[in-house]
């Protein structure tokens, strides 16, 4: 990415009990931001240096910027290494009977015409019966997550995230600001319905133009034409949006971008006011998703940045693991629809993060 301070040292994997923070930025070469702490946290980036960005869906930390003492990129993998297990085990599935009333009551207010879309979701939970920190830094390494999306984590030593996200919340090069619209899903079996649907492609309409409207407050918007991306088994629509603004941002003007596109009604909710966030913000605590599920992670440094949108991954404290998943519901939502996309959702992620031995 052009500005990026390459090149940058290989790190060791983190100590046990060391904060440590990783991010993938997109390009002809991928190339893994790897940062180890302890970290010094601030209300703004460094004007001349390298910084992560960690919150909650809520952005209710006043000092989201982390400073790390130390940045490189991941090491390679050495022939015959072998992953240490993730030490979780006695999975909880999510209740259907808990988000079947979540949904009932999301859909009177979208038939209502309260709202137009929101994104409520639901969690797997497990015990944690040690620390997960080296077991997950070592299955987002590159060799795992090539092709699957754009890894990301954030671990202070005693609870964290990991992530293999496909969203992208915006991304900084120079003045030009790119961000998508990723919203309609299906399996690889129903690709034909991400072409076709109805729904799908309504719920996609939403964000697009949403999306759209926000970014019409910094300039002259261009769009692409909507593709179907594929991750594994699972397919996605996705249209990329960008504007170029008048001059560089930073400091406060990262802060006042990330507020005006977060949440995207992706994993948020249309039209947005603060009553259909609190609303959102309900049904998440009512089917306990994790405060960092759905928010944005990100790097930045002089000229540059990518924000990702912390989905697909595994949510951690000191005695439990969750996997979270979300759907978004529009006009025509049917539960059972919604249902089986939440286990997509969660199965992709089992998955990717070789969790398919514990059944969850």
């Amino acid at each position: 990415m052009p500005g990026f301070p390459l090149p940058l040292p290989v790190l060791s994997p983190p100590e046990p009990g060391e904060a440590w923070g990783c991010l993938d930025l997109p390009g002809p070469e991928e190339v893994r931001i790897e940062a180890r702490g302890p970290f010094a946290s601030g209300t703004l980036p460094p004007a001349d240096g390298l910084a992560f960005y960690v919150n909650d869906f809520a952005l209710s930390d006043p000092a989201p910027w982390k400073i790390p003492s130390r940045t490189g990129t991941a090491s390679r993998r050495m022939p015959g290494f072998s992953d240490p297990a993730i030490p979780a085990s006695g999975w909880t599935q999510p209740d259907p009977v808990e988000f079947r009333s979540v949904f009932e009551g999301a859909m009177r207010a979208i038939n209502g015409r309260q709202l137009l879309k929101i994104v409520p979701a639901c969690t797997a939970s497990a015990r944690l019966t040690g620390n997960p920190s080296a077991a997950l830094h070592a299955r987002l390494h590159p060799s795992h997550t090539h092709g699957r999306g754009h890894a990301a984590a954030w671990c202070d030593g005693r609870q964290g995230f990991a992530t293999i996200t496909p969203e992208v919340l915006f991304r900084l090069d120079g003045t030009r600001l790119t961000t998508m619209a990723l919203a309609g899903t299906a399996d690889a079996a129903h690709e034909a319905d991400l072409r076709k649907g109805p729904k799908l492609a309504r719920e996609h309409e939403i964000v697009v133009d949403e999306l759209h409207r926000r970014l019409a407050t910094l300039g002259r918007v261009s769009m692409t034409d909507r593709e179907i991306v594929p991750l594994g088994n699972v397919r996605h629509l996705r249209t990329r949006l960008c504007v170029d603004l008048p001059a560089v941002p930073s400091g406060s003007d990262l802060n006042t971008l990330i507020h005006l596109l977060h949440p995207t009604p992706a994993l948020g909710i249309s039209p947005r006011s603060d009553s259909a966030l609190a609303l959102l913000r309900h049904y998440r605590q009512r089917c306990g998703v994790p405060e960092a599920f759905g928010a944005p992670c990100g790097v930045v440094w002089p000229g540059g940045a990518l924000f990702l949108v912390a989905i697909r991954g595994l949510f951690w404290t000191e005695k439990e693991l969750r996997l979270p998943a979300g759907g978004g519901l529009v006009t025509g939502s049917i539960f059972e629809n919604e249902w089986e996309e939440l286990a997509l959702k969660r199965a992709w992620v089992r998955h990717a993060f070789e969790l398919d031995a514990i059944h969850a």
